[in-house]
Order: C-alpha cells, then sequence, then structure tokens
C-alpha cells in the first residue's frame, strides 16, 4: 500500500481492507473540489468529475460509498446521497427525490423558494415537494425542462453551499428518469464544484444500462474497477474479527472458499463467530459448506431454518422494497405487529435483515435471492396487497404503482383508476414514459366500456412526446370505441391528427379532420375541426386542393366574429393562408390584430403553439416587426415558465431571430439562432426545429459575409439536398440557392430555385414576400437568359405591389432593377430604396442603398452615387454587414469618394445614451423597464440597442462581460440570485437570448 494510500484510511475506514488506493482517490477528488471552491460561489476553473466505481455484488461497493459520505461530510461537503433498488426501477424520479428532497424539506420555506425561484411548479413533482398552489392545475412540463429545472436547482446549491458531493449507490437500479437527468447533468459537472460519486454493477442487465453506459465514455468520468481482496487481506479480516488464532491453512481456504469477495468474507466470519469454530487447519474442511450457505439455495435453507414467520417476513420485505416498515411487513405477513418482532430478531440475528422500524435486507444480493424464491402467483398477489397497504397509508397512486406493475391482471378496475391516476402524476411531473407503461398495464387489466377509451386515449398522449407512431396506434383504438357526436370522441380526433401530422401523415390528418368535421352535426364541434383540418393543410406539400381550400378558409374567417378562442384561432389561420397566398397585407393583418387581440397563448393545452407562432409570423411579412418581436418575446417567456424546452423554445428561438435577421440586426440574429439550435440539438439530428434553425443560420452568416462558415454548414449537414420529411418547405433549397447565388455559381443557383419554386406555385404560394425566390432565381437568370430574369422579376414586382409590404416590395423592386440595367433599372432601384426606407427591414435596405449607389456610379451620377454609398456603408456596418459594408466602400473609393472614417467599434464608440442604454440592460433590466426609466420610447431602446449590439459585437448576454462592472448582478425574478448557468423560467429568454427579464416582470424587479 502506498504511502498516500495510507494516509487516506481513518478509524471509521477500518473495514475497508485493500481500498486504500480507492479512499486516497476520493480523498484527492474532494481536496480538489474544496481547493477550487474555497467559499460558496462560482469561479472560472473547472473543477467538477465523475468518479464511477464498478464492481461484481459483494466488493464493497456501498461501504465506499458511505466513505465518501463520511469524508465529504467532515470536510464540510454538501453531501445528497441516493440508492436504486430492484423494485424500484420502475418509480419515475425515485433516486432524484433521495437526492434533493431531505435537503430541501430541511430548509425553510423562504430558502425553498430562493432555491427554485420560478421553477417550483416545474420541479416540485419529482423532488416530491408539493405545488405552490394545490387548488391551480398547472399543465405537464416538458422532461427536457424538469431537467433544466434540476440543473439549475443544482446551480443554486453549489452557489450557496460551495462544495458538493452527489452520490449515487446501485445506479444499476436507478429509475431512468434520474439516471437521463445524472447523464446530462455529468456532462456539464465539470462548470460546479460538484463531485459525482456513482457505483453500480456492470454485469447487471437492467433496461437503464444504456445510460450508465453513456455515463462511463464522458471525458470527465474517472472508472475504476473493484478487485477482490487478496489472501493476505483474508488473514489480515480474520485477525481483526477472530483474534490471533486463525491458523495460516484456515485463513487460505478461506480465501479459497469466498473467492476474496469481502461481503462473503463478512458473513463467513459471523458464522463462524455463531457456530463456536476454531480458526484451525482442522476446522478449514467445513469452510466451503458454511460459504455456501452464505449465497443462493444455501442461503434459502439458513432463512428457512429460522421459521416459518420469518420466511413470510423476509419475503414481505423483499416485496415491498423501499416501502418496508416493521408494521406493514408483519400485515404483509399475516402477523401481529407484536408477533413480527421476534421473526424479525431472528433475521438480524442471522444476518439477513438490517435496521429496525424501516426494514432492509443485509445485502441486495438477499433481497434478489428471497424475491426470486417467491412463486410467480404469490409474488402477485403480494405485490396487489403491498399496493392497497401503500394506499391506506396515504401514499399516492405514483409509489403504488411500481406494485401493481408486478401484479397480474385480473379485471380490478380499482387497479385501473390507480395506474390511470399514477400517469396522470407522471406526467405532471414530466416523466411521460413511465405514465406509459402505468397505462399500457391499465390497459392489461383491462378497463371496459368507455374507461377503456379514455386509457387509450391517455395512452396516445402519454406516447405523443416520443413515438407518434404508437400514439397513432392507441389514438385510432380508442377512436374505434369512441361514442358518436361526443366530446371524447371529437377530442381524440384532434389528438390523433395531430399525431398524424408529426409522423409526416399530413394527407392523412387533413382528410380525417375533413371527414369528422363533415360529419358532425355539432357547429362549434365542427367549427373546432376545420381549425385543425386547415392548420395542418397547411404543412401539406403536395396538396393538390389547395387553391379551394384558400377559398374556404376565406369564406369561413369572413363569417367569424372572434368571439372564442376557436374563432380567433381560425382569424389567425386565415391571415397566414392570406401571407402565403399574397392578400393585400393590410387585409391580412387585419385578421391577424383579430386574432391577436388578446394574444393568443402559446402555451394552450388544447391548440399548442403552432397557430400562435404563425400568427406571430404574419406581423413579421407584412413588415410588423415590433410587433411581431413582442408576440415571440412574449410566447418564449411563456415557454420558459411552463417548462417547454425542445421543440417549442427551439422554433422560439429560431424565428425571433430571423426576425432580427430582417431588422438588420445580425449579431443578435446569430446569437438567437445558435441558442435555438442549441434546443434542437438535444431533440436529434432529424429534428425539423434543426433544420430550420440551419436555414437562419446559414442566411444570417450570408448576410454578415461569412460565406466560407454558410458553404461548411450547407456541405457538413447536405442542406437543401438531405433534410427529412418533417422539413416540409422548400425554404432549404431556397437558402442554398441564395448562397450559390452570393458564391456566383449562377447555374448551381438556379438549379435549386427553380426547383423550389415549382413546389411553391403548385402550393400556390405567390408572394415574394414571404419567400424571395422569383427575385434570386431572376439574378441567378440575368446573365444567360436576361428575358426570363426579366419576366421573372416583373412577375415578382406584380404580385409585392398586391400583397403591399415594403419589404417585399423593395425586394422585388431591387432585383427588377438589377436584371433590367439602363434609366429604367436606375428607377426601379430608386423606388426599390424609397419603400425599404419604410420598413424596419434595416439590413435589405443597406442592400438597395449599396447597389442603387453603385448603379448612379455606374451611370455617372458621381454625387447622388457619393451620398446613397456613404448611407449604405454606414447602415451596413451598423447591422454587422461586413461584406457589403467592404463593397459600399470600395464603390464609394471608386467614386472619388473619401469614405468617412470607419464606422467605429467597441465600448469607446457608444453614444452616451448607448452607453446608458447598455448598462441598464447588462444590470438584468428589461427593454420595457429601460424605457421607462429612460423615459424614451421602447423603439429607442431598440434602436439603441442595435447600434450597441453592433459596435460591441456581441448581444444581451455578452454586455456585462464588455462594460464596466455594474454595482449588482442581473436581476432574476423569482429566484433571487444572479444567474449561474441556465435560464429561470420567468427569468427568461428575451427576444433570443438569455440573462434578460421578461416584458412585464420588470416591474417586480425594480420594486424587489
Amino acid at each position: 500500500m502506498s504511502a498516500a494510500a495510507s494516509a487516506a484510511y481513518d478509524p471509521a475506514d477500518a473495514g475497508l481492507l485493500e481500498r486504500g488506493d480507492e479512499l486516497a482517490l476520493l480523498q484527492g477528488l474532494i481536496g480538489n473540489l474544496l481547493d477550487a471552491a474555497p467559499t460558496a460561489g462560482f469561479g472560472g476553473a473547472q473543477r467538477g468529475r465523475v468518479l464511477m466505481f464498478e464492481g461484481a455484488a459483494g466488493l464493497g461497493k456501498t461501504t465506499l460509498v458511505d466513505a465518501a459520505r463520511r469524508r465529504a461530510a467532515a470536510q464540510g461537503c454538501t453531501v445528497l446521497h441516493a440508492k436504486g433498488g430492484e423494485r424500484e426501477q420502475g418509480r419515475a424520479f425515485h433516486v432524484v427525490r433521495q437526492l434533493f428532497r431531505p435537503l430541501l424539506v430541511a430548509c425553510t420555506d423562504a430558502e425553498r423558494h430562493e432555491l427554485l425561484g420560478g421553477w417550483w411548479d416545474m420541479v416540485a413533482p419529482a423532488v416530491g415537494l408539493p405545488p405552490s398552489n394545490p387548488d391551480h392545475e398547472v399543465a405537464p412540463p416538458e422532461p427536457q425542462g424538469v431537467r433544466d429545472a434540476l440543473d439549475w436547482l443544482m446551480a443554486g446549491l453549489t452557489q450557496r453551499r460551495g462544495a458538493m458531493v452527489v452520490l449515487v449507490d446501485d445506479a444499476h437500479w436507478a429509475d431512468r428518469e434520474s439516471l437521463t437527468w445524472l447523464e446530462a447533468f455529468a456532462r456539464t459537472v465539470e462548470s460546479m464544484p460538484v463531485l459525482l460519486v456513482v457505483a453500480r454493477r456492470p454485469e447487471e442487465p437492467t433496461p437503464n444500462a444504456d445510460l450508465l453506459g453513456d455515463l462511463v465514455t464522458l471525458p470527465n468520468t474517472l472508472q475504476h474497477q473493484l478487485a477482490v481482496l487478496s489472501p493476505g487481506a483474508v488473514a489480515a479480516m480474520l485477525q481483526l474479527r477472530l483474534g490471533d488464532a486463525a491458523e495460516h491453512r484456515f485463513a487460505e481456504l478461506c480465501h479459497r472458499a469466498t473467492d476474496g469477495v469481502p461481503f462473503v468474507v463478512a458473513q463467513l466470519v459471523g458464522e463462524i463467530l455463531d457456530r463456536d469454530i476454531k480458526p484451525t487447519a482442522a476446522n478449514a474442511e467445513q469452510l466451503d459448506a458454511l460459504a455456501a450457505a452464505i449465497v443462493g439455495r444455501g442461503m434459502i435453507r439458513r432463512l428457512e431454518r429460522t421459521g416459518e414467520n420469518a420466511v413470510r417476513l423476509a419475503r414481505a420485505v423483499a416485496v415491498l422494497g423501499a416501502d418496508a416498515t416493521l408494521g406493514r411487513a408483519a400485515e404483509m405477513a399475516g402477523l401481529t405487529l407484536a408477533e413480527a418482532v421476534g421473526p424479525a430478531d431472528s433475521l438480524r440475528a442471522v444476518r439477513v435483515l438490517a435496521g429496525d422500524e424501516t426494514l432492509e435486507f443485509a445485502h441486495p444480493t438477499i433481497a434478489t435471492e428471497v424475491y426470486r424464491r417467491i412463486p410467480p402467483q404469490a409474488r402477485g398477489a403480494m405485490h396487489a396487497k403491498a399496493a392497497r397497504l401503500l394506499i391506506a397509508d396515504g401514499h399516492d397512486d405514483a409509489q403504488t404503482a411500481a406494485h401493481l406493475l408486478a401484479t397480474f391482471p385480473s379485471g380490478d378496475q380499482w387497479v385501473v383508476r390507480r395506474l390511470r391516476g399514477a400517469a396522470r402524476q407522471d406526467l405532471r411531473a414530466g416523466a411521460p414514459d413511465s405514465a406509459y407503461r402505468n397505462l399500457l398495464r391499465a390497459l392489461n387489466e383491462p378497463p371496459f366500456g368507455d374507461e377503456r377509451t379514455s386509457v387509450l386515449y391517455e395512452l396516445g398522449l402519454a406516447a405523443f412526446v416520443h413515438d407518434p407512431r404508437a400514439a397513432i396506434e392507441h389514438l385510432t383504438a380508442a377512436l374505434a370505441g369512441a361514442q358518436p357526436e361526443s366530446e371524447a370522441r371529437h377530442a381524440i380526433v384532434l389528438r390523433l391528427a395531430k399525431a398524424l401530422a408529426h409522423d409526416d401523415r399530413l394527407a392523412d390528418a387533413v382528410h380525417l379532420l375533413d371527414a369528422e368535421a363533415r360529419a358532425t352535426k355539432l357547429s362549434r364541434a365542427r367549427l373546432r375541426l376545420q381549425a385543425d383540418h386547415f392548420l395542418w393543410a397547411i404543412f401539406w406539400t403536395d396538396d393538390t386542393d389547395s387553391h379551394a381550400r384558400a377559398r374556404r378558409v376565406r369564406a369561413l374567417a369572413g363569417r367569424l366574429a372572434g368571439s372564442d378562442t376557436t374563432e380567433r384561432c381560425l382569424l389567425g389561420i386565415r391571415a397566414w393562408y392570406g401571407v402565403v397566398r399574397g392578400d393585400p397585407a393590410v387585409q391580412v393583418l387585419a385578421y391577424a390584430e383579430r386574432a391577436m387581440s388578446p394574444p393568443l397563448s402559446w402555451v394552450d393545452d388544447e391548440w399548442g403553439f403552432e397557430v400562435p407562432v404563425m400568427t406571430a409570423q404574419s406581423f413579421v411579412y407584412c413588415d410588423e416587426l415590433d410587433r411581431a418581436e413582442q408576440f415571440f418575446a412574449e410566447g418564449i417567456a411563456e415557454l420558459e415558465a411552463r417548462g417547454w424546452r425542445g421543440t417549442h423554445l427551439s422554433f422560439g428561438h429560431t424565428l425571433l431571430a430571423h426576425i432580427r435577421y430582417r431588422m438588420g440586426r445580425l449579431v443578435e440574429a446569430e446569437a438567437g439562432v445558435r441558442k435555438g439550435l442549441e434546443y434542437a440539438e438535444r431533440l436529434g439530428p432529424d429534428a425539423p426545429a434543426r433544420w430550420y434553425g440551419l436555414g437562419v443560420l446559414i442566411q444570417t452568416l450570408i448576410a454578415m459575409g461569412r460565406l466560407d462558415e454558410a458553404e461548411e454548414l450547407v456541405d457538413r449537414h447536405d442542406y437543401g439536398v438531405q433534410q427529412p420529411q418533417a422539413v416540409i418547405s422548400p425554404v432549404p433549397q431556397v437558402v442554398r440557392g441564395e448562397l450559390r447565388l452570393a458564391r456566383h455559381q449562377y447555374a448551381a443557383a438556379a438549379a435549386d430555385l427553380r426547383a423550389a419554386g415549382k413546389q411553391l406555385d403548385a402550393r400556390g404560394v405567390g408572394n415574394p414576400g414571404l419567400c424571395a425566390w422569383r427575385p434570386l432565381l431572376a439574378l441567378a437568370l440575368a446573365t444567360d437568359d436576361p428575358a426570363a430574369a426579366r419576366r421573372l422579376a416583373n412577375r415578382a414586382v406584380g404580385q409585392a405591389y398586391v400583397f403591399g409590404s415594403p419589404a417585399g416590395l423593395g425586394i422585388s423592386l431591387r432585383a427588377a432593377g438589377q436584371v433590367t440595367g439602363g434609366p429604367e433599372g436606375l428607377a426601379k432601384l430608386g423606388e426599390s430604396v424609397r419603400w425599404l426606407a419604410e420598413s424596419p427591414n434595416r439590413y435589405e435596405y443597406a442592400v438597395s442603398l449599396v447597389e442603387f449607389g453603385a448603379a448612379l456610379r455606374r451611370a455617372k451620377r458621381i454625387t447622388e452615387a457619393r451620398l446613397r454609398l456613404g448611407e449604405g456603408l454606414e447602415a451596413a456596418s451598423r447591422c454587422g454587414a461586413e461584406a457589403l459594408a467592404a463593397r459600399a466602400r470600395a464603390e464609394l473609393v471608386a467614386a472619388g469618394g473619401r469614405p468617412r472614417r470607419a464606422y467605429r467599434t467597441g465600448v469607446e464608440a457608444l453614444t452616451a445614451r448607448e452607453r446608458q442604454t447598455a448598462e441598464l440592460v447588462a444590470r438584468g433590466m428589461s427593454n420595457t423597464a429601460v424605457a421607462r426609466h429612460l423615459a424614451v420610447q421602447l423603439g429607442t431602446v431598440q434602436k439603441h440597442l442595435t447600434a450597441v449590439y453592433a459596435k460591441l459585437g456581441t448581444d444581451r448576454d455578452g454586455l456585462a462581460d464588455l462594460l464596466a462592472p455594474v454595482p449588482f448582478p442581473a436581476v432574476v425574478p423569482g429566484a433571487g440570485t444572479p444567474v449561474v448557468t441556465g435560464v429561470a423560467p420567468d427569468g427568461a429568454v428575451i427576444g433570443g437570448l438569455s440573462g434578460g427579464v421578461p416584458e412585464g416582470a420588470a416591474e417586480s424587479a425594480d420594486h424587489r
């Protein structure tokens, strides 16, 4: 043993023979943790590690975990401890509750609220706390939202308590929900003063072995295999327990009989003491028989010798698992409490049981052996009895579900009700997979009549999150049993259509809704079904009836007053149809305004987020970018607060980034879309949100002049060629064509744009303000086929005049001017500038200024050229469009002008008011609060921030680092502490940039 290993021992570790290296490793990791985090709070160094102890049963993993617990606590670390259980593997967040609940229960109410802040309702069911308002029904969060909330909780704990040691024993039996969080948390543990110690049996076949396997492969994981004891260590253990009388031959055969497994050695020593066997060579031959009685069949015979009542009690404890108390086990065994005391003592005496009021086996292998020896039918009956006992003792349905899952179906409707209740609790905790397991078992009971239909419907809802195809199967079965004209039937149809749409079966979804709407005689139900029918038809690329469908939407919307959510959603859908087909923008805005008065919720459980997003997008294409930005900021805040941190939040950030791109706030746009892509990456490579995010990022990089980066993204992802079928828009081909055009690859650009245009024309997409494929194709054809280019450009101008948005007109007129040339082309370019001057699309305005200035220079109108090119240079620089600014500068020099000093960047370039605005935002103020503080309009604040981001080359997150230190940290409503990692739901991301305060929350932040 090394000197360092020897120094690692303390008196409590006397039984840890030959574990000095492991203890030294623990000591070193805990010491590094404390050295890196001398006080509560965060520094900058990497500190956190993951240590995984692996070994077969009985090698002392639990003993090492206990040693880590003692040492960490003795050195001032906060210790969180949990243990997986064979009976509890199916109990969602069982390990998470063990880790956090004791600490949170020990806190005061104020401390708990300070720790959890706005995450309370999202994470409370997972950690075993009551909701903040029990009378208020809270919709289920997404699983990712719950995991993010747990990350937030860990960050808050490390802030307040400094170094943390998190211990998870028997992780091979941990529940999947807890392991999923642990595996994800371990990827970021380096940024926190946290040591995560995990112990597992690698050979144990469990459903969650894949997650533990992922944990082992992480770069910051130290994997340590435990070895069996040497003959010398076994001899030392005998000497400690039996004295110096143990002979060498006796110790040698003791090692052989036990294979050096510490647990078996300790049990064997106990047997030797019980039988008063002298440790001599003459008695060594008895050791094999004694060792055989410790495990397997021999252990069962030893248990049976303690008496029938003791066997029944042991079986009851094996079935109850973590729920085993002496009273409950006695009732399970058919004994009175007094009758159970003696058998319990007998089981302790033979080292089968441990514990007093709460009973547990001396080792998990004993529990496994006892449990497996119970006949299956008897075992099922015992689990059924255990479930009823837990309910009688006041436990909830989720705690009983693990027992009910182990019973045999018998048509018991009480079981069905309990499993449905457990599924509701699981969904509320963010554990849809667990809910699905419970409902599937309820279906097998089976339920009868309408309750069977209800179970099938709930199965569909639970499966929808991760497996739309399974959801379709269950919902189709539910629909077959649903009563005609019932609310349940219509709810099933709506969910089934959504599942079909998400499985890329849009035709089936549209036809199902259309048929059901035509069949029903209930007017309000028909309206609701029609709304979803028109919604999913928008995404159906092969819709051959799109023109007739658009006429039906127009006719229907014209009769609606917007009196309820269904009608307002239909008005929003009508607005989007108008955008797609190029109806007059003033008409589109009228429908959109009625739909959003008041704004549609992004987290409406009945409607989802598609309609409010499309309606908000209508404002984008009608050049109401400030309104659209506000809607998206509010929507993202809603998503954050609800815990919807997957597809919805990814789309929210991506589309908000697109708004900033159109505004010419390219630095913000890039930051926002990268945040959207971070969320999308967690959804898998084929997630539609990921592909839409890539499109916005590529467009933004093109505008910023970073063509090589854009090209690399296109090539790496085969963007525009190999996107999933669920990406139903031809927009990827348009974006790819735009890049090819910027690269002057005109033939390739024309091929992409023609393919996209063919699909768009077939669907009746006639608005160049929505997708400018015709202006782009005209530019690609200008050299090889100028006549076709002019026709395309002029048609786009005509369509843009019908729609009437300044941005669409400006873009179309610019392309028409470029391909027309001469005085007529120059006039169109001038008209493009005039239209875009009225538009908030600052990037497109900068492009038109530079194109117009260059054309004026070529026409020898030098004075005007210099004016326009100077304006274009300034506008391009403010947008962060470096390549466009460089071109404007070159054109200005060619026109004989002297460009004014380059647009200044850095903190010194800020005006006094820009600096003041930036410092207030860096303190955590919302744009609204800043406007109120400075007594200016909200638009003025946004204008100043656009200039700030361009000059500093950062976004909202980076302001505090670039400006002088501010006197207090960023405010996060509800959290009560500075932001460290993640974003609290009510301190949500504003405009795609974390660290802000949502509009409307500023008042509470300021007053606090």
